[in-house]
């Protein structure tokens, strides 16, 4: 019994030591591979950078914000430290940046898109989030875009939300036009949060003003999206004067009056 038992330790010890010196195997070998790999790495020289996602910031900032240069090696550049400087404008909301060897990086942004425009001191762009942006100055870019005015003389700092109550309320407004798909969203041309009880908005096509309850209004916007629809004769909307939505069973339309 002794002698069995005695035989049984020896096996387990022989197995433990066997899995030791396998582990440690593997260890050296990986240290090796790693090393390779490193000193090979090292050659590498970035000779392709391509970007994905940019449609506002051109090509040049994007490389003068990352400040990465074709040529340099892989070893050099670091992706992480990479997708935190592309966070410094205000114009990307996030970043990724990956390594696709032997020579290229991918730097994948998702921008900021406009929503309106904020007519301040200066003229600035605002998104869904109520983030306030500078205006970039794109060529052959249209921003056909409504204008938001009427608001407080301070609204924040670009590049951060908006501290505007006024400013997100009327976000809020556009959002939910465009959430109903309707024609009205290309008929907008501003926002007016000067009264502090009635929504005004200007429509294209000679200003006609649609007027709207501040608390009521996606049920008003609503019935005015019906109405656009199933009743608007584009070629009179610069006759409109103005289109009241204010009263619960019905929608006023006054035309202009005609000169002559």
């Amino acid at each position: 019994m002794a002698r069995r038992k005695k035989k049984h330790t020896l096996r387990n010890t022989l197995i433990y030591l066997g899995v030791i010196l396998s582990l440690s195997a593997l260890a050296y070998v990986n240290r090796q591979v790693e090393s390779y790999l490193t000193s090979r790495i090292s050659t590498f020289q970035l000779k392709n950078i391509k970007i994905h996602g940019n449609v506002i910031l051109t090509r040049r900032q994007i490389l003068n914000l990352c400040g990465v240069k074709e040529g340099e090696k892989f070893l050099t550049v670091k992706p992480a430290e990479i997708a935190q400087k592309m966070l410094r404008s205000p114009f990307i909301k996030t970043a990724s940046v990956v390594y696709s060897l032997p020579s290229t990086l991918h730097i994948s942004v998702k921008e900021r898109r406009p929503i309106a425009f904020v007519l301040q001191k200066e003229l600035l762009l605002v998104d869904n989030e109520g983030v306030l942006l500078p205006f970039p100055k794109i060529k052959g870019y249209t921003w056909n875009l409504p204008v938001i005015n009427g608001l407080e003389a301070k609204i924040g700092k670009v590049g951060q939300r908006t501290t505007s109550q006024k400013l997100l309320k009327a976000i809020e407004v556009l959002q939910y036009v465009q959430f109903m798909k309707s024609p009205l969203w290309s008929m907008i041309a501003a926002v007016d949060l000067s009264d502090e009880k009635v929504l005004q908005i200007s429509l294209i096509r000679g200003g006609a003003k649609v007027r709207c309850n501040y608390e009521d209004y996606q049920s008003e916007l609503y019935v005015l999206n019906l109405y656009i629809e199933n009743y608007l004769n584009w070629d009179q909307l610069a006759d409109i004067e103005y289109i009241d939505l204010r009263f619960e069973d019905r929608l006023i339309l006054k035309n202009k009056k005609k000169q002559g």
